[in-house]
């Protein structure tokens, strides 16, 4: 007989521990589609496949239950491969339409009266972080001053620094001057994150803040930035950098590598037309 599905979601909360992945995550990806099993019913591919089809079609949520089923088939050794009904959903891809420029940002910046607010709006786009992390970092470093910003642990990817760009923005944006939105820490970080958004569309910023963390990347590679050194510093592997932002790397790379091949070139004499 089956072992129940509170039975494999346990076993395979063990073993996504033990292979060091972080609660973050496993309440993100992993806990929001599990929790729909039916738990006291035997796990089998019938219930992984209706747990998949519950799933909006080319969506997130899909893409995210099928990860899902077919790890925890694996664990349980069922024979179930959701891969056919993944659809077409990508996050790995960015519509240069709608990343703001830094002329909207700083638009968007001077035009919102509440300072707190302001202030996560200018910590988001001067350091490219995702919506959570303005609330999850050494806040008194930023007080005295340390322009390298330090986002602490509990976040999505962990521990790590990252550098401004443009680094005039600290101080245009007063960035010392820490003010946090009076709203709940205590709660995980897609929650965070939610409150974020929500800021944004009730003060009709025209984009959202996930926006300002793409319009850094993209920045970065315009400072000449390395992208596996911003890669790190936005917490990606530089594989998934380079999926997302391909086309600006592809761009921006070719356009400087030519820039500097012109530094140093000698023009020769350009012939007269005799008229």
């Amino acid at each position: 007989m089956n072992e129940s599905c509170s039975h494999w979601v346990e076993e395979f909360r063990k073993d996504f521990y033990q292979r060091g992945s972080s609660e973050t995550t496993w309440n993100g990806d992993y806990w929001k589609i599990l929790k729909r099993l039916p738990m006291e019913s035997p796990l089998t591919a019938t219930v992984l496949h209706d747990l998949v089809i519950g799933t909006t079609p080319n969506t997130k949520s899909r893409k995210r239950a099928c990860m899902v089923a077919r790890q925890l088939a694996h664990l349980a050794q069922i024979d179930y491969d959701p891969k056919r009904y993944q659809g077409k959903y990508s996050p790995e891809s960015v519509d240069p339409r709608v990343v703001p420029s830094d002329e909207v940002i700083c638009s968007e910046w001077a035009r919102l009266t509440n300072p707190s607010w302001r202030w996560v709006l200018g910590i988001l786009a001067t350091y490219g972080l995702r919506p959570h992390e303005a609330f999850r970092l050494d806040f008194d470093a930023l007080r005295d001053g340390d322009r390298i910003l330090q986002v602490q642990r509990n976040t999505k990817t962990g521990k790590r620094q990252v550098w401004a760009y443009h680094p005039e923005w600290f101080e245009a944006f007063n960035l010392s001057d820490v003010q946090l939105p009076p709203i709940k820490l205590d709660r995980p970080n897609e929650a965070i994150g939610r409150s974020v958004n929500h800021y944004f569309r009730d003060a009709k910023v025209p984009f959202n803040p996930m926006l300002l963390r793409h319009r850094w990347a993209i920045r970065s590679l315009e400072y000449g930035l390395d992208y596996k050194l911003a890669a790190r510093m936005m917490g990606h592997s530089y594989v998934i950098h380079e999926r997302i932002y391909h086309r600006w790397i592809d761009r921006v790379i070719l356009q400087n590598a030519y820039d500097r091949t012109l530094q140093n070139h000698q023009i020769p004499p350009l012939p007269h037309s005799e008229n």
